[in-house]
């Protein structure tokens, strides 16, 4: 298979580990693609679960995003 996107995750989802720079609920999702990188950070809260849900859903999304596009790549759009 050929990789046509790569995408991370880190953060802090808690209970513990935060400080007063990176709380609990901090998280950075990243993106790379022939285009360049891209690191969004963001804070969420709740609880653990809650943070590790939104961290496979970034990560889902990007994968049909780029499914998506080479579908279009593949028809010639």
């Amino acid at each position: 298979a050929k990789a046509t996107v790569g995408v991370s995750t880190t953060g802090v989802a808690g209970p513990g580990g935060g400080t007063e720079q990176t709380p609990v609920g901090t998280v950075f999702i990243g993106l790379a693609d022939e285009s360049g990188v891209e690191v969004v950070e963001i804070h969420v809260g709740g609880e653990r679960d809650a943070v590790r849900a939104l961290l496979d859903g970034a990560v889902d999304a990007a994968c049909v995003l780029d499914a998506n596009r080479l579908v279009l790549d593949e028809l010639g759009t």
